[in-house]
């Protein structure tokens, strides 16, 4: 990974939002959520999860398990990719929506099939085997919900997770 990157854009600010006890609408929390490096030169940011669905929402449910393992409850990330990134094929067998925030990326599917999505463009993920890259000289940053799926069954065979992070 290049030594000399560009800053990267500042962390998510989060704000939860709740009741009092009276049942008035208020604010729960307002920070700024640091995201943890994930050894290849990315960032991920687990910005919120929750354990099931449905979720519960009369607390605090953030920072769950392992992102690759969200087959109970949701994940609400950040994940920031690097100027001049390829990262690895990798699968979950959840449900993922995921928006380009900032930036330019390549979503790459294991047939070698490549889209390129800019900023707002949206791919829904089914459990497909992909990877991300950014082949450009600035940071891109992606959010995504991910959900929980139910099995993926072909020829007879179910889809497992593939997570070398």
């Amino acid at each position: 990974m290049a030594q000399n990157l560009p800053p990267r854009s500042r962390d998510t600010r989060l704000v939860v939002t709740g009741h009092d006890e009276k049942g008035n609408a208020v604010v729960l929390q307002d920070t700024c959520n640091e995201a943890n490096p994930v050894g290849d030169g990315t960032h991920l940011n687990t910005l919120w999860s929750s354990s099931e669905l449905p979720a519960s929402i009369d607390g605090d449910e953030k920072k769950g398990s392992d992102p690759a393992d969200a087959n109970k409850g949701s994940f609400f990330n950040t994940y920031d990719l690097p100027p001049n990134y390829s990262g690895p094929m990798h699968r979950t067998t959840t449900l993922d929506y995921i928006t380009v925030l900032q930036g330019e990326v390549v979503l790459t599917l294991e047939d070698g099939n490549r889209v390129v999505l800019a900023e707002g463009d949206t791919t829904v993920q089914q459990g497909t085997l992909h990877s991300w890259s950014n082949e450009s000289s600035k940071w891109a940053r992606l959010v995504s919900v991910m959900l929980p799926a139910k099995p993926l069954v072909i020829d007879d065979k179910e889809l497992e997770p593939l997570w070398p992070f």
